[in-house]
């Protein structure tokens, strides 16, 4: 039965991209332009890593004591730096990553991104990674309500995959992703891009991502 059938869902940032330094810079730089309060990086690390930009922005904005009628302003600011940042080579590629997508592809498993990013975002980063087309279901943020670490990306990748959750397998590298794809039902193989003792609650930690500990959790689940 099709929903049986087990699939891998891959979040984008830090996982097949390092864009997280980009996006940092490109919140920062918005929130300079408009003239609101220098965006600290350690702000940025703990409260909005791994969150979808509208979550995120807003619950900086809090922190900084900023009204939130600015939100829209700082979104759409932080989308047009993000977007010259790319374009201008500032984001890198992930070669452990994306070879993981290509062994999964050729396995024959259902692929899908589930992304906190805008779906303009994620569409510039995988034209650049060379899947644009390739992956079935993209999952962003605004095809959810809830972003991570609420379980309805996951459970919306899942579904759109027509793949069975507690079968399949996230991959992720922030506490956020990790709590959604456990909410969700999937089991989580983390990337230790970084430090984060958080990334325990991942059934799996690896410090570089591999076609071989995604089949060796894959088995362990039949």
């Amino acid at each position: 039965m099709g929903r049986e059938r087990a699939g891998i869902l891959f979040d984008l940032d830090g996982v097949l991209i390092n864009s997280e330094e980009a996006h940092y810079e490109a919140t920062r730089r918005a929130f300079q332009e408009l003239g609101l309060p220098e965006l600290p990086e350690q702000l940025y690390r703990t409260v909005m890593l791994g969150r979808p930009d509208r979550e995120a922005i807003a619950t900086a904005l809090v922190a900084l004591a900023v009204p939130l009628g600015w939100l829209e302003r700082v979104l759409q600011q932080k989308v047009l730096i993000y977007r010259d940042l790319l374009t201008s080579g500032a984001v890198e590629l992930l070669p452990d990553g994306i070879a993981t997508v290509e062994a999964a592809l050729t396995a024959g498993y259902p692929v899908a991104v589930v992304t906190g990013s805008l779906a303009d975002e994620a569409r510039w980063a995988l034209q650049a990674a060379g899947l644009a087309g390739r992956i079935a279901v993209v999952v962003t943020a605004e095809d959810v309500e809830h972003g991570k670490p609420h379980p309805e990306p996951y459970l919306v990748g899942c579904q759109r995959l027509s793949v069975a959750p507690q079968r399949s397998i996230a991959v992720e590298d922030s506490p956020a992703g990790i709590t959604a794809g456990r909410a969700a039902g999937l089991r989580v193989v983390a990337v230790a891009r970084y430090p984060l003792s958080a990334l325990v609650q991942a059934d799996q930690v690896v410090t570089e991502l591999t076609w071989e500990a995604l089949a060796t959790l894959l088995e362990a689940g039949d």
